[in-house]
This record gives C-alpha cells, structure tokens and sequence, in this order.
C-alpha cells in the first residue's frame, strides 16, 4: 500500500496508508449525505409521530441544509485556527448533541431545531476535508486524492436510503438517529487513533470576522461569482424540491412503499455518470458551454413532463417518470462542480474563505425554492415538474447575463 509519507505530504509523520486516508476522508464527506438520504423512508413515520402532515415534515430536510449553510461559514475559518483534528471533533460533537435533540423532541419544531445543529456539525468534516488534504498534499497528487474519496463518497447516496429502510424493518424511526450518532463515534475514534493534525502551529490564523465580510462583499460585487452562486443555488433548489418530496411522490403518490429506497438510488446513478464523463467532456466544450447546455435540455424536458403530466391528471406512468428524470438528473449532474469552479474563478487569493461564502450563498438561495416545491408535492407531481422548469429557465437566463450582460437601447434605436 502507498503510504501518505511517500507522497509530498506536510507534515510527513502520519501513521496511515494511502488507502486508508482516501477511505477516511471520503467517510468524513458522506456524513452529510448519510444524514440527508437515510432519514428519507422514515418521513411518513415522522410525520405520524409529530402529528404533521407530509408537507410540513419536510422541514426535517430543510432544517439540516440550513445549518449546513450556516457552518460552512464557521469551520473553514475556524479549522484555519484552532486546527484540523480539534475542528472535525467538534463538528462531530454538534452533530451528536443535534441527533439527541432529534431524538427526544416531543414537538416538529424541536426536532426542525434539532436537524438544523446536525446540519452545522455535519459541515464540520465536510468543510475541513479538504483543508486537510490541502495541508497533506499538493497539485495533481491533491486532486487525484479527492478524486479518489469523490468516488467513494458517491456510493452514500446509493446506500443510505437502502440503510434507512433496513432500520425500519426491525425498529422505529429513532434508531436512525442513534445509527447517525454511533456513526460520528466511530468516525471521530478512527480519526483520533489514525491521523495526526496536519497544521502546525506556526501555520495558525487569528479569526477575522472582517476577512469573512470582505470574502462577502467580494463575492456580492463580483457579476461572475454573484451570479454563479445565483444559478448554483436555482439549480440546486430544483434538485432540493425532488430531495425534499421524494417520499412523498413515490410512497404516497406512487404507493412503491418499502420500494422507494430503491427508485430513490436508481435515480442517483446517471448523477454518478455525469461526474465521471465530466471530467472528458469539460476539457471538449467548456464550463459555461456544458453547463447552459444542460440547463437548457433540463428546462426543456421538465417542461415535456409539464405537458404529459397536465394530459394524465398530474400521475403519469411511474416508469415514464423515471425516464424523464433519469435523462434530467443526468443534465443536472453535469452543473454543480463546473458551477462552484465558475463562481471561484475570480476569487483569487480569496479562494479559501470565497469558497464558504459561494457554498454558503447557494444552498441559502436553494433552500426557500426547494421548500416551496417540495411543500407543493402532495397529490401530482406537476409542481415538481414546474419548479424544476422555472429553476432551469432562471439559470439560463442568469448564465446568459454573466457571460453578456444584457443589451441597452441606445438613441437611434440600436443597442450596445
């Protein structure tokens, strides 16, 4: 096995194998994905047990990518502080208390409370992830490491719905919770017995609010990293409506029950091949190509289903469904790296905390569009269809503003 000490690693005292390393970091990633995907089947329960109804239980997801905004504000500063291991600890550490809260709340509004601490906690690792590969490694040897966990971190999708619904075979809802905390457990152990801190202290910085409010002013009037951020947070938004529906459009709407883990993860693959392909088809025809390509077929296909959808009374045939967002899903994982790449690109020496803010700024953006989507979707999937239609279209017309700007009439009737 490669050892970490064998590639330009700083400092070089770890006491773990490439594979391992790769294997950890990736595991660190998944915890926010574990902690969206594997509550999924238990939403109905959920709501049951909250009294709510399936609408509202969907602030559950909302709770935790508002906390997840909220700390990638926080860590990436803080990690530059106080180091790399103290700050995965704490995020672990959050993230445990938010399960607790979730676990003994009597009330939605608790729990919503509950998941939005997880969500802040869980951009801890997250976050401090790649700060930490930074530290170990440089230039390709970087990128081919987070290549590498990238791959790995993209089977949790797959996995944690199929994990949830397991779970609910043999025990109620909480003991989902109680999996997320013996997971951060075992993850924070593993950390503690294999990695040693990668930034030493002569590489610490002072926290400086006012370096965030520059990174955000920066950011706010950059035309390219504004917008960019813009389209990245539509373009998630309609993403985060399917997210936040899923239960109810194929349990409720399509009655698949103790199915839906396994449509929900066929749906994951063609966002897996687009990654893959990405890689090939961004050095062809460019991010900006690529990705106003994309939005353009997304827009136009949702906007298909639109119209198959209002013909069939809003259900059309499940496998019709899944075509349309198999080809969709498809399209839209071909946008989110090449966007978050596009809105960095004029940061600069900005780029560390310029990264929080874009990654901050989007999910913001994506939040209050994903709820009011995935609130729509109770009885047809037509609300989903025309969310993800009207984030496509604003993304286009935003993109096409980034590049252009907009023509101005000029005297004489022309325009410049």
């Amino acid at each position: 096995m490669t050892d970490i000490s064998a590639a330009p690693v700083r400092p070089a005292n770890q006491r773990i194998g490439m594979f391992e390393f790769i294997f950890l970091i990736a595991s660190l990633m998944s915890i926010v994905a574990l902690a969206i995907d594997a509550v999924l089947p238990a939403l109905g329960f959920m709501a049951k047990d909250f009294a709510v109804s399936t609408s509202e239980i969907q602030m559950i997801l909302t709770g935790l990518f508002a906390g997840f905004a909220l700390g990638q504000l926080i860590y990436g500063p803080l990690s530059d502080r106080i180091g790399r291991l103290p700050g995965i600890y704490l995020g672990m550490l959050v993230f445990a208390v938010g399960c607790g809260i979730v676990l003994s709340a009597e009330t939605l509004e608790v729990a919503v409370l509950g998941r939005i601490l997880q969500g802040i906690g869980a951009s801890g690792p997250r976050i401090i992830v790649s700060a930490l590969a930074r530290d170990c490694f440089e230039g390709r040897a970087m990128a081919r490491v987070m290549s590498f966990a990238g791959t790995v971190f993209m089977i949790v999708p797959i996995l944690a719905p199929m994990v949830g619904q397991v779970i609910l075979w043999y025990a109620p809802w909480e003991y989902i919770f109680v999996m997320y905390i013996f997971f951060a457990l075992v993850l924070s152990l593993w950390t503690w017995l294999r990695l040693t801190e990668t930034l030493m202290p002569e590489n610490r910085r002072s926290i400086h609010p006012k370096a965030l409010w520059q990174a955000l002013l920066t950011v706010l009037s950059n035309r390219v990293a504004a917008g960019y951020t813009v389209v990245s947070g539509m373009v998630f938004g309609g993403f985060l409506g399917y997210l936040s529906s899923s239960q109810v459009l194929f349990q409720e709407i399509y009655g698949v029950g103790d199915a839906f883990p396994l449509y929900f993860s066929l749906l994951v693959f063609p966002n897996v091949v687009s990654s893959f392909l990405n890689a090939k088809l961004v050095m062809r025809w460019g991010m900006y190509r690529l990705v106003q390509w994309t939005n353009v077929m997304v827009m136009v296909l949702s906007s298909c289903l639109y119209l198959y959808a209002i013909q069939v009374d809003g259900v059309p045939p499940l496998m019709h469904l899944m075509a349309f967002l198999f080809v969709i899903f498809a399209g839209i994982g071909f946008q989110f790296g090449n966007l978050n790449a596009l809105a960095m690109e004029p940061l600069g020496k900005l780029a560390g905390m310029g990264a929080s803010v874009v990654g901050s700024g989007s999910t913001i953006i994506s939040i209050p569009i994903g709820a009011a989507v995935g609130m729509s979707v109770t009885t047809s999937i037509v609300p989903l269809t025309i969310g993800m239609a009207v984030c496509a279209l604003g993304a286009v017309v935003m993109m096409h503003w980034v590049r252009f700007g907009f023509a101005k009439p000029v005297a004489g009737g022309g325009v410049i």
